[in-house]
């Protein structure tokens, strides 16, 4: 019997969508069709995402692409609070806020409390109703559904229970267990409905995918397809001889802010005037007003960090290549261990040494630490941080070549996608 190669990919990110949440799927689906699958996909016409990235649609332009209107209670929260906190709002800033109005309150708790999985919930009905007609239009074999936001997955759930076609669930983060359900003030009763919908999710989908060991784990019976990297033309920018710089680029909120390494560098400066001189911080993407106005509050370092704002893809991968040391940020709680992210392989391909901090004893150590590549270290090992730090300033360190290359073989989409196939295929003849 033939594979039916027809898939309907169901993601809230897709171009122009930029940010990680849109590359691993976005690579999937074309590596897929250069392998001579068939994907479309299913996503909202008006989701509520600031970051764009208007060059990936070029990318995407040979996959076809149905989009159906959403409702978000954001437009909601964005009238009640007068619209000018419209970011804080839609990138959950909010909750980084010391001293948390009325307003702000209760809007954290109806997140936490009311809208379960997640705000996009109000989608599921229609989509899944759409999703089940293109699946008789264009005899889709498979569905593939990816979250976070796992409202995704409820859509999955209800056309696998009335259509009974094949279903791979993705998990590109906990659901469960994510971190920031606390911060969202989220009750014990509304927390178990979490688990059983994650949970009725694997049980009900034909396979389940995540990204690491650890959280395949946490998940239970799940299998591991991790991120990576689609190796490309490199970049021929080069750092500044006259600089050195260390860069870091994705959203900065207090779960994961290197407060010590701030007052460690602001330190160094006023102990070496050589390092002071040539000492500059490039930040790209979204950072809390907090830690802008604590950097600001350090007389040494306020001078040398630049705050980029959020960068195109094509821009980072210049901005990787100008820096001499990549910090990776991995958040201050218990899922720092289940996370190989996205960033890692981008750090990765730009062949410059990385500075991660979280848990030694994560997917992300395990990796890092047996080639030399960076190190990963604890926020706390401030003697630690200096000497990689120092140790890169001095020697001019850059990441060993072969190393590197095997890391990248490894984890390439064109070696992933031979998983993902097999999965598709595994699945289609159970």
């Amino acid at each position: 019997m033939s594979t039916n190669r027809k898939i309907l990919i169901i993601t809230y990110y897709w171009p122009p969508s930029g940010g990680v949440g849109v590359q691993r799927w976005m690579n999937f689906a074309l590596q897929l069709k250069k392998r001579g699958w068939d994907p479309m996909v299913l996503t909202p016409e008006n989701p509520q995402f600031e970051i764009r990235d208007e060059k990936l649609l070029e990318r995407v332009k040979n996959i076809p692409v149905i989009k159906l209107p959403i409702w978000e209670p954001f437009d909601l929260f964005h009238r009640i609070t007068g619209n000018k906190n419209r970011e804080n709002v839609q990138q959950g800033l909010v909750l980084e806020k010391t001293n948390k109005s009325v307003k702000d309150q209760v809007m954290v708790w109806i997140r936490g409390n009311m809208l379960v999985p997640d705000p996009r919930v109000f989608w599921v009905r229609f989509a899944a109703k759409r999703a089940i007609e293109l699946i008789g239009e264009e005899g889709i074999g498979t569905i593939i559904t990816t979250g976070p936001p796992h409202s995704m997955h409820l859509i999955g759930r209800r056309v696998k229970r009335k259509a009974g076609v094949r279903w791979l669930a993705d998990f590109r983060d906990p659901w469960s267990r994510w971190d920031v359900l606390k911060k969202l003030n989220t009750s014990s009763f509304v927390l178990d409905i979490h688990r059983r919908m994650e949970q009725s999710v694997i049980r009900e989908a034909d396979v389940a995918v995540t990204v690491s060991r650890r959280l395949a784990e946490s998940l239970g019976n799940v299998q591991v397809l991790h991120n990576g990297i689609t190796v490309g033309s490199t970049s021929t920018t080069q750092p500044n001889e006259a600089r050195f710089t260390i860069g870091y680029f994705g959203m900065l909120n207090e779960l994961r802010n290197p407060r010590q390494l701030w007052h460690l560098l602001d330190q160094m400066c006023r102990e070496n005037q050589v390092f002071a001189n040539k000492l500059r911080i490039r930040i790209g993407g979204i950072v809390a007003e907090s830690i802008k106005q604590e950097i600001c509050d350090l007389a040494e370092l306020r001078d040398r960090v630049e705050f980029l704002g959020y960068l195109s893809h094509e821009s980072m991968q210049d901005e990787y290549s100008r820096c001499d040391v990549l910090l990776l940020l991995l958040n201050k709680s218990d899922n720092s261990k289940w996370i190989l992210p996205v960033k890692f392989f981008e750090y990765l391909a730009a062949n410059r040494m990385i500075l991660g901090l979280g848990d030694r004893k994560s997917d992300l150590g395990d990796l890092m630490n047996s080639k030399y590549v960076g190190e990963i270290l604890d926020y706390s090992e401030i003697s630690e941080i200096r000497s990689f730090i120092e140790d890169i300033f001095e020697n001019e360190r850059r990441p060993d070549a072969s190393e590197v290359k095997s890391l990248m073989d490894q984890f390439s989409h064109d070696k992933l996608v031979l998983k993902l196939e097999e999965l598709l295929i595994e699945n289609e003849q159970s």
